[in-house]
């Protein structure tokens, strides 16, 4: 699946490229004398390149000492996350643990398949170098994770991938004024179409310029060796942060630092830099049989989301439903407007049935009572209102978590933005199902007489 910036129209954008890049070649494409012809491009692979760096960069950032610390001390102790999923550090460490682990290995899948196109044969070996790594099998000497070359590194992949999304913008405008030009011809409106001429060739010099300067004109040899390297970093400080926490990785210490070394090229016109040393594994044909796994898309890797226990949202399949009905409760309880019909069906009905009956149990209980007590419902309201802001203080956060979680795993609207990624500890992914709808069920009842008790609508309530 071609990668797509944010902001560029989801049902027309990858076909407008595809055809573009083929249609146009003839007056878009550059010269090959740049590259020499044993060194091959990424050209149309850079997109997905591009989002494999995202993924690499957001991963290595949410492994700082800060985030780390923001980790241990802020995200696994916030009321939410101890309220519904689990107030034991190993526990929520492991689970961090695991689906960094993940995200790196399908992060790792894409650079081997990407190495396979190198002419290095280190580099095209680099899903034994990654298995052998999965063992503990690494020379960690040259992977200090805040070394100076480490971060321009980083700093020289996000430029990469941005560049790399301007030129699929490029692309895409060009290819819609293609299209504004062909129905304004078809509408015989001729004083347009000079003008669209001239625009289209100005944008076409644009993409050529952003093919110079992106990935589509950077060798595999180059932009694998870059990756690889941030990918072994990475493994390494997952490695050093969590083995206190996680029994199951690999003991990265100096007496098993002295295999597949990682080496800077020395030669400052090497356009690579930095390659794989493997000649030091022994019986490298071993591992041949074992690393069959790298060769199958990791993509849907679902691993973590599978591991959720029988009592818990996730197991259910809740998780985002039950998102969306607590950030549509919070909405009407902050908002001054009435819940218009529709979305109080809406929202009822996306309520599993056990929900609804206990919902309906639990507001003719409340009516009942309010019949026999008309006086001091102004005050009851009040009282509602102060319970259900503390509840949202605590269950909304883990609600939104859970729509950015999947959000940022929809790689149709996977942007650039290369900042550290929610992680599905934060979410209703692993909270206690019966705690979790209790307390909607909680808000939802409030809700309803908050707005029968201020007379919000010929209506009050839910249901």
């Amino acid at each position: 699946m071609a990668w797509r910036p944010a902001g560029i129209n989801k049902s027309s954008n990858k076909s407008h490229v595809s055809r573009h890049t083929k249609s146009s070649s003839s007056s878009l494409s550059l010269s090959s004398s740049s590259s020499s012809s044993c060194s091959p491009t990424l050209q149309i692979l850079a997109f997905e390149t591009a989002k494999c760096m995202v993924r690499l960069v957001a991963l290595y950032k949410s492994l700082s000492d800060d985030e780390f610390h923001r980790l241990r001390n802020g995200i696994m102790k916030s009321p939410g996350v101890v309220t519904l999923n689990s107030d034991d550090e190993t526990y929520l460490l492991s689970l961090a643990c695991e689906e960094m682990l993940e995200n790196l290995d399908q992060a790792a899948a894409i650079v081997s398949r990407l190495g396979k196109k190198c002419i290095d044969v280190e580099l095209n070996k680099f899903d034994i170098a990654y298995h052998n790594m999965k063992q503990g099998i690494i020379d960690a000497r040259t992977l200090d994770f805040n070394t100076e070359h480490v971060v321009k590194t980083i700093d020289q992949m996000e430029k990469y991938a941005c560049s790399t999304s301007v030129l699929y913008a490029s692309l895409v405008g060009v290819d819609e004024m293609e299209i504004s030009k062909r129905k304004k011809w078809r509408r015989n409106s001729g004083s347009k179409i000079d003008y669209f001429n001239e625009e289209i060739s100005s944008r076409r010099k644009q993409v050529i310029h952003f093919r110079k300067i992106s990935l589509w004109n950077q060798t595999f040899d180059k932009i694998v060796a870059l990756m690889a390297q941030i990918v072994a970093v990475i493994f390494v400080r997952i490695c050093t942060v969590f083995e206190p926490f996680v029994s199951s990785l690999p003991c990265i210490t100096a007496k098993n630092r002295n295999f597949n070394r990682l080496h800077y090229n020395s030669n400052p016109k090497s356009p690579k830099g930095l390659t794989f040393r493997l000649s030091s594994i022994t019986k490298i044909d071993k591992f041949i049989t074992k690393i069959r796994y790298m060769d199958v898309n990791t993509e849907k890797n679902q691993m973590l989301v599978q591991s959720a226990p029988e009592n818990t949202v996730g197991a259910a399949g809740l998780a985002l439903r039950y998102a969306n009905v607590i950030t549509m409760a919070e909405a009407y309880f902050y908002s001054s407007k009435m819940i218009t019909n529709d979305a109080r069906e809406y929202m009822f009905e996306m309520l599993p049935m056990n929900l609804k009956q206990m919902l309906r149990g639990k507001l003719k209980s409340h009516w009942h009572k309010d019949a026999e007590a008309r006086e001091g419902q102004q005050g009851v309201a009040e009282g509602w209102k102060a319970a259900l802001e503390e509840i949202f203080d605590w269950l909304a956060p883990v609600a939104h978590d859970t729509l950015q979680w999947q959000q940022e795993r929809n790689l149709e609207q996977r942007n650039l933005d290369a900042k550290p990624t929610v992680l599905l500890l934060q979410t209703l992914h692993f909270s206690d199902l019966e705690r979790t709808e209790a307390a909607i069920v909680e808000i939802l009842v409030g809700l309803s007489c908050i707005y029968r008790y201020e007379n919000r609508g010929k209506r009050g309530g839910i249901c």
